[in-house]
């Protein structure tokens, strides 16, 4: 089931649900009624997030993706904790696969790469051109691999200033995930985009012709 349906049926259920507590005029029992409208305006302002991200990633020429029936990058490379995508999209951006979405993790599967142990936040998949060899950058300021890309004073310096978030590569992709800082919606997940492919083109990994800078 699509995921903004289901906060459709979240808000419906639970609207119906306060409107019998409050019909029991029991103080109690409208105090628990409450809650639902609470969470019935939760699910609203969810549905309608989710609603502009499908809007705006249409308008972007990509597609949703079922996160069930994804491999993602980052499966095998957990030592601890786990991940669980809830929605994604896939499509060209500037001549590159790319794939983004939102990414909930626990137990600290993301450690190095982020600061919360347990938290959500945006992903972002970019495929490459060709195979790289294995490199990362990690919190607060660790670069991880032999490659001489990640020796380029630009990419270092932007990692420095966290102009650019910790990376993965591995083999033909790049990813990143990074805590959300507000909303799930199309301002935030666009800033994650252009920061992961701001990634690719100071690695010089991207394809032939250069790539707009991050805006």
């Amino acid at each position: 089931m699509r995921v903004e349906l289901k906060c459709w049926l979240h808000a419906g259920w639970s609207a119906l649900a306060a409107a019998l507590l409050f019909l029991t005029r029991s103080p109690c029992l409208i105090a628990l009624g409450l809650m639902f409208v609470a969470f019935c305006a939760y699910s609203v302002f969810s549905g309608l997030s989710l609603r502009a991200m499908s809007r705006w990633a249409t308008a972007m020429g990509c597609s949703p993706v079922d996160p069930k029936a994804h491999e993602w990058p980052w499966e095998n490379l957990h030592l601890q904790g786990g991940s669980r995508v809830t929605q994604a999209w896939s499509g060209d951006i500037e001549g590159l696969a790319v794939t983004f979405g939102e990414i909930r993790w626990w137990g600290g599967a993301f450690a190095g790469a982020v600061v919360d142990r347990d938290n959500r936040g945006t992903f972002v998949v970019v495929g490459l051109p060709q195979t790289q060899p294995p490199m990362a950058t990690r919190l607060p300021y660790s670069f991880i691999g032999d490659s001489p890309r990640l020796e380029h004073a630009a990419l270092r310096d932007a990692f420095r200033i966290m102009e650019i978030p910790p990376f993965t590569v591995r083999d033909t992709v790049l990813f990143t995930v990074e805590p959300r800082q507000s909303a799930f919606e199309p301002g935030e997940v666009y800033r994650a985009v252009r920061r992961a492919l701001l990634v690719v083109r100071l690695l010089d990994v991207g394809p032939d012709r250069p790539l707009a800078a991050a805006g």
